[in-house]
């Protein structure tokens, strides 16, 4: 049970961030591409294609490495790559605006160079969490359902949030600094969570 709740706190957290990212995906590309349309058409592409190639990946690694720890790795590996993103994102949309293509083409590039490894380290996260809690064959649907829900209900709120309250609050900037420091509390926790539920579970057949 301990380890379920550790999953389920950082599935929804990392649900949080992912939808919070793709919100202010737009904003960013905005100055140099406008924000039209074809903006926000690159940026939801983008996330779609990195999730389906990270839900491919998360279930394959988790036949091979089904453990939290490994969980845990990816998830600090995704807070790590989007510290480029907040330091470079300025420089990286006049380098693409630079080169006078369609808006389409450029903010699709340039979008991809953001956002496709951040996101498709997070879209590893729900097929992965599915394999560390089903315990059977008979119980592996009702534990999917139960952590894409809270997934997605932490998407919902990151949605909400960032667009209605946190860049108006805090910016971009700050945004992504404190996704990544978060993401990596989400690491460590789900690594501690892992450490100490085999012991947890012996005192508690002890007592």
């Amino acid at each position: 049970m301990f380890r379920k709740i550790g999953v389920a706190v950082t599935v929804f957290g990392c649900g949080w961030i992912l939808m919070g990212l793709e919100i202010i995906g737009g904003r960013m590309l905005a100055p140099y591409f406008g924000s039209g349309i074809w903006v926000w058409g690159s940026v939801i592409s983008v996330f779609l294609a990195a999730l389906s190639v990270g839900y491919f990946l998360g279930g394959i690694m988790s036949q091979r490495f089904p453990s939290g720890r490994a969980l845990a790795s990816i998830i600090a590996a995704a807070a790590l790559f989007l510290l480029p993103v907040a330091l470079w994102h300025r420089s990286a949309g006049e380098w693409f605006a630079s080169f006078d293509l369609h808006e389409r083409w450029g903010s699709l590039l340039a979008a991809t160079s953001l956002f496709f490894i951040p996101s498709l380290l997070l879209g590893m996260v729900s097929p992965y969490s599915v394999h560390l809690i089903a315990r059977n064959v008979a119980t592996i649907g009702t534990s999917a359902g139960t952590l894409y829900a809270i997934s997605t209900a932490g998407s919902f709120l990151g949605c909400l949030l960032t667009a209605f309250y946190f860049i108006l609050w805090i910016g971009i900037q700050h945004i992504l600094y404190l996704s990544a420091g978060l993401l990596l509390l989400l690491a460590v926790w789900l690594f501690c969570v892992w450490q100490l539920a085999p012991s947890l579970e012996k005192q508690e057949l002890n007592q």
